[in-house]
């Protein structure tokens, strides 16, 4: 019986799929198979995966007509005939060991539920940002981390359904561009969760991403989360009102910002030991979460009375500080947006360089592209 069912959803992936669905042919772990559901492509995804799947039998190719990114992960979970089901996104490279690496971590912990892995950034097709330094990684810390953010990045995670005890392993509608968030929040409720420290993915960030083109529906969605969690787990926290923060940034929604912040701040004392470093890393991702939003509304002046009324001063870069307390934070918030991207780049290093197998799944890649390529001229022929 095959060991890992892989689902990955596709909708106009064409420019990253081959390359996507090499990194998982080229898996050291070989007792696989891959559900990729074509969500209604338009962009010629589709021969991509009939190339992929003429040239290993290991890829399941399904197309439809576009139902949404909830419908195809629940489908594919719906196809998946495993114990073992791992996701995977189709702009994204997986390194060679990622399925062997996993399953030898829950063979390692018969505990575990969800297992997510560090990761690489991949913000061109050529340069990489490696992984931050692992944290939070002892037992029940990416459970409590999960009630304020996303405990783990969704392309990489792998589940196990005989750990999961009653919990339903389903996304849910009602939490569109942040479903991840609360599957992770409902499966930590019943199920032990981590991630590995060892990066096995390279993440794509691109302009074409949910994360870029559904932001301010997935920044609404987080916080009806955050809300529910809140009530839940911190009801003293709770009730601020900060759903209506996306939809109406002014001067109100900064305050009720920052006073979550100072209650959330004033439970940390009398957290459990063992969660107080999670909980504090929940609450400082809050802090950037609404100092993010308005920053990237340029609503400098709400970001300055947010930051200050949450006394959180030291939660922002230096360089930010000194901006937000001058007259020109426009300027000088563009200003320092760029020196963060020039030190990225500094801090890059090339794919080809951090990539194991690298060579392989690039040949593997071209391979499935000039099939597809083919297919075309003789379709249109």
């Amino acid at each position: 019986m095959t060991t890992v069912s892989v689902v990955l959803p596709v909708y106009n992936a064409r420019a990253f799929l081959a390359f996507s669905i090499a990194s998982l042919i080229e898996q050291t772990h070989g007792d696989f198979r891959i559900i990729a559901i074509d969500d209604g492509s338009t962009d010629g995804s589709r021969s991509v995966l009939e190339a992929a799947a003429a040239l290993d039998h290991r890829i399941t190719p399904i197309f439809r007509e576009n139902r949404g990114l909830i419908a195809t992960l629940n489908e594919g979970l719906a196809l998946a005939d495993t114990d073992f089901i791992a996701r995977m996104d189709a702009d994204d490279i997986a390194f060679p060991t990622r399925l062997a690496a996993q399953l030898e971590a829950f063979e390692t912990n018969t505990r575990l539920g969800l297992l997510g892995t560090n990761f690489n950034t991949l913000f061109s097709n050529t340069l990489v940002t490696p992984a931050a330094p692992p944290i939070l990684a002892a037992p029940g810390e990416r459970a409590v981390l999960g009630r304020f953010c996303t405990s783990l990045r969704h392309p990489t995670v792998m589940f196990r359904r005989s750990r999961l005890a009653s919990a339903e392993l389903q996304y849910d509608s009602r939490y569109p561009h942040a479903e991840d968030f609360d599957l992770f929040r409902r499966l930590a409720l019943s199920t032990s969760i981590a991630e590995m420290a060892e990066p096995q993915l390279a993440y794509r960030l691109h302009s074409g991403s949910i994360s870029s083109t559904r932001l301010t529906q997935m920044c609404e969605t987080h916080l009806q989360i955050l809300e529910e969690n809140l009530q839940r787990h911190y009801p003293p926290a709770a009730a601020t009102g900060l759903s209506r923060i996306v939809a109406s940034l002014d001067t109100d929604s900064a305050d009720t910002a920052a006073e979550l912040i100072c209650r959330l701040d004033a439970l940390a004392n009398v957290q459990p030991d063992e969660e107080k470093a999670a909980f504090a890393s929940g609450v400082d991702t809050t802090v950037y979460f609404f100092y993010a939003i308005m920053c990237r509304a340029r609503a400098y002046h709400l970001a300055h009375r947010f930051i200050d009324r949450a006394d959180r001063w030291n939660s922002i870069r230096r360089r930010e500080r000194a901006v937000l307390r001058s007259f020109s934070a426009h300027a000088g918030m563009t200003l320092s947006q760029w020196q963060v991207g020039i030190q990225r780049l500094l801090g890059s290093r090339p794919l080809s360089r951090t990539l194991p197998g690298y060579a392989e799944i690039v040949k593997r890649a071209r391979a499935i592209e000039l099939a597809a390529h083919q297919d075309r001229k003789q379709h249109a022929a």
